[in-house]
Parts: C-alpha cells; structure tokens; sequence
C-alpha cells in the first residue's frame, strides 16, 4: 500500500484489507506528528488545534484497534493454535506490547497539555518507536497464523463481531483509513462495504471528515 510504504512484510490476502490498512494509516499518522507535534507549534492556537484532532482520531483508531485484537482475533487464535508453543509466545507478545503502548497514549496526552515543561519530543520518539516495533512485529508473527489457523467460516464470525462493536464508528475510521491512500487502495478497502456504504461513504462521511483540520 503505497500511502505507507508499506512493504512485502504484508500478507495479502483479502480477509485482511482492514488490518493492513490500519497498520499503514497508524505509520502515515505517526510520520505526521513527529514532523508537526513540536513545542513551537503547539504555541500556535491554530496549530495546536489541527495537531490535537489528529491526536484524537489516531488514539481513538488505536484504541478500537488494540481492542478489537484482544477481544475477537487473538482469543480465537489460542484455542486454535493452543499446541503450539510459538504461536502462544507470539501472542502473549501481543498482548505485552499492547499493555506497553497503552501508558504510552496517556503520557502522550500529558506531554501535550503541557508541552512547555514535558520532554514533547522524547514522548513522540517512544510512541513512535514501540507502536513501529510492535506493528512490524505483528505483521512478521502474528498476521500470518489469521490465514493459517482460522478457517473462512470462523473469520466471518468475526469480522461480523468486530463490525456490530464499532458499526458506529464507521463514519470516522473509513475516511481516516482511506487518507492519503491511491485510487486502487481506496476501492480495494472500499470492497468491505455494501454498495450503499460506500456512497455515504463519499458523500457525507468524507465531506465531514475533510471539515476538520488535521495535524
């Protein structure tokens, strides 16, 4: 996915166009608020504004992100793969480097509010650090036992559990997926909606989104 720089590490496969296009919006997010997230412009009312709605959508995506996992994909994959010591350590992994990152949003949250005292660039250079190594390491160990250990039928049960938890947060994660990302990658992530999604999709939920000034 070219928006990213998202490279072979990726399992292409269709059951993960979400999952993939989350991994490369949060490093397309991450570059943006090292390059605009300093102390100078948070001096700046306007800037300040933009850098904190930005901050907004990636803690939130992250989040759903984080939750999503530990609820629906990971509890499937160890009753799956429960006999094999590697998948479990990979995904206890998951799980560690999930409880890692979580402290790390607050204290991003504490470097901003007081950016003129906090170390605002060493905060960002951790974030940025242990969501970049956790990514890479979920798209190296854990993404590849999705296709491997659960089977179609099993991965629409919960893709549907995943959608009925966050259905009202369609309006804000398809626009903010979608960012920055080619023709070809939009319809390809576009492809999991119904049709008549996909025309909200451009006529209201991206209006609105683009509304909003962001980093």
């Amino acid at each position: 996915m070219t928006h990213s720089n998202v490279s072979a590490r990726y399992v292409d496969n269709e059951r993960l166009i979400a999952l993939n296009a989350s991994h490369a919006a949060f490093r397309r997010d991450l570059t943006k608020m090292a390059r605009v997230a300093t102390v100078a412009n948070f001096r700046d009312p306007a800037h300040r504004r933009s850098i904190l709605n930005g901050w907004a959508v990636f803690k939130n995506q992250l989040e759903q992100h984080h939750s999503h996992e530990d609820r629906f994909i990971w509890p499937n994959l160890r009753e799956n793969m429960a006999n094999s010591e590697a998948a479990m350590s990979v995904l206890d992994d998951m799980e560690s480097e999930h409880a890692l990152i979580d402290p790390l949003l607050r204290s991003v949250d504490y470097a901003f509010e007081h950016h003129e005292t906090a170390d605002l660039a060493a905060v960002l250079d951790e974030l940025n650090s242990k969501l970049g190594y956790h990514l890479t390491h979920e798209e190296h160990d854990a993404i590849p036992m999705i296709v491997e250990a659960i089977p179609e039928k099993e991965w629409k049960k919960i893709v549907s559990g995943i959608k009925k938890a966050s259905m009202s947060g369609a309006p804000e994660f398809m626009p903010w997926v979608t960012e920055g990302a080619t023709d070809g990658e939009v319809k390809r992530i576009l492809s999991m909606l119904p049709p008549p999604a996909r025309l909200i999709y451009r006529r209201v939920w991206v209006p609105k989104y683009r509304k909003v000034s962001r980093w």
